[in-house]
C-alpha cells in the first residue's frame, strides 16, 4: 500500500509539472552558393502524401562535395541509397533512375532545418523536416 502512494504521489507530481512547448522551426529560408552550409548529419521523419501511418525516419548526411548518403528505417525494413546533390536556385537537388528530391535549407537564430520534398517515378510523394544531428 505505501508503494502504491508513493508511485502514485509521483505520477501526481509529473503530471503537475511544467509543460514547454518546443520552439516552431525555423522559418527563414537560406539560398545555398556552396554545399558546405548545408553539410552534416541530418535526421528526422520522412512523410508520405497522402499520408499513412508509416512513416519513415531517416538519416541523411551530406559532405561538403555535394556527395550525400541516407538511410531510412521502415517498417519492412532498411533502404540506403547515395548519389551527389547539385545547387540549383539555391536549393540542394538529387535526381536518380527512380526519382528526385529537393532540399531547402532554413535558420533561425542557432536553429537550423533541412526541408525536403520529392516524389518517386511511380508518382509517390514524400516531404521531411531534418534537424543537424551529430
Amino acid at each position: 500500500a505505501c508503494c502504491g502512494i508513493v508511485l502514485w504521489g509521483c505520477a501526481g507530481s509529473l503530471a503537475c509539472a511544467p509543460v514547454t512547448t518546443p520552439p516552431p522551426p525555423p522559418s527563414i529560408p537560406v539560398s545555398l552558393s556552396t554545399f558546405r552550409h548545408a553539410s552534416g548529419k541530418w535526421a528526422g521523419i520522412m512523410r508520405t502524401i497522402p499520408p499513412s501511418r508509416n512513416d519513415d525516419w531517416v538519416t541523411l548526411i551530406i559532405r561538403e562535395d555535394g556527395a550525400y548518403a541516407f538511410e531510412a528505417v521502415r517498417t519492412i525494413g532498411i533502404m540506403h541509397g547515395k548519389g551527389t546533390f547539385t545547387l540549383t536556385d539555391g536549393k540542394l537537388r538529387a535526381e536518380t533512375e527512380r526519382g528526385w528530391a529537393e532540399a531547402t535549407l532554413y535558420e533561425e537564430g542557432e536553429r537550423r532545418m533541412l526541408k525536403i520534398a520529392g516524389a518517386t517515378k511511380d508518382g509517390m510523394q514524400y516531404s521531411a523536416e531534418l534537424a543537424p544531428k551529430k
